[in-house]
């Protein structure tokens, strides 16, 4: 699909003029701030193209599924940028050998996510988690019993995303949670990042926010896919998620993400000692930087047909 067929779409819907739109597009988000006449027009009629986070902008402004559209529209890519996004696939595809090692594959796993109405209720799923947790993050100011009660909550609220790989009659076998927090609690992960969750947190995020990404457990290249593709999916539905934070366990996987544009934020040496531990690094990148890399925009479209059948956008 062309941009400009999408442009001419957005604007028949709205009913407006190309003046009026460029007016809309201006109150809508800071990046349109400096939008003229011309420039519009020269989308519209596909002499010139807008860059990727402005498209992305845009698709939020018409409401329109982002990560569909991302992967309809025929885009000019950079080829440098693309390179960068083929890098870190390929780091992650390395791993699997070696925590396959440890881990062994499970066959036939389902991938689930829970948030909202369809939350993790599994008293002993989420103690497994949180017991799997444990093993980096200080998680002592609460009981097992009510911290299981507190993930329930907070899921109910839209604050986490909970993600599992289940095996055979529902054994958990992996599992990433997707926390999102006010935006002045990024202080307090630079901080010490190990005693994040181990402070009391409103159940609820509101204005600016930012989340925090952390995956227990990985065991093989599509569970690491799956994770990858369902937060940009949160990502694109949440345009208030400001910024992204995750956790890196060696030199290698630092340096290939801080080329892509991530950048270092702490680091803590994990007190478990054993082939996968290490000096774990905090990483964080600024969404609209995120988005606007033409090698994640390019990924997201190689991964059309996975996105569907994992039910993370629709086949329509």
């Amino acid at each position: 699909m062309g941009l400009f067929s999408l442009l001419l779409k957005i604007r028949t819907e709205l009913e407006c003029t190309q003046a009026e739109m460029v007016e809309k597009l201006s109150l809508h988000h800071k990046v349109f701030v400096n939008l003229d006449l011309i420039t519009y027009s020269r989308w519209e009629r596909g002499v010139s193209m807008p860059s990727t986070l402005r498209i992305i902008h845009l698709l939020s402004f018409a409401h329109y599924d982002v990560m569909k559209y991302l992967v309809k529209l025929d885009l000019k890519l950079s080829k440098t940028k693309i390179n960068q996004m083929t890098r870190i696939e390929a780091h992650a595809y390395d791993q699997q050998a070696l925590i396959q090692s440890a881990l062994y594959p499970i066959p036939n796993a389902s991938f689930q996510h829970y948030s909202g109405t369809q939350s993790l209720t599994d008293m002993s799923k989420l103690q497994k988690i949180c017991d799997s947790s444990r093993r980096f993050f200080k998680l002592d100011h609460l009981d097992v019993q009510q911290r299981c009660e507190r993930l329930i909550t907070l899921q109910e609220k839209h604050s986490l995303h909970m993600l599992t790989c289940e095996g055979k009659d529902e054994c958990l076998y992996a599992h990433a949670m997707l926390s999102v927090h006010n935006l002045y609690e990024r202080e307090e992960l630079w901080g010490e990042f190990r005693d994040f969750y181990n402070s009391p947190r409103k159940v609820t995020a509101g204005g600016d926010k930012v989340i925090l990404f952390h995956s227990m457990m990985r065991f093989n290249f599509q569970w690491w896919e799956y994770i990858c593709l369902y937060l940009l999916k949160v990502l694109c539905l949440e345009p208030e998620i400001k910024e992204i934070f995750f956790i890196v366990r060696d030199k290698n996987t630092e340096q290939i993400y801080v080329n892509f544009g991530f950048n270092v934020e702490a680091e803590v040496e994990s007190e478990h000692k054993n082939a996968f531990e290490g000096i774990r690094k905090l990483i964080s990148i600024n969404r609209d930087n995120l988005f606007s890399h033409h090698g994640l925009i390019a990924w997201l479209k190689a991964h059309t047909d996975l996105m569907t059948r994992l039910r993370l956008v629709s086949s329509a």
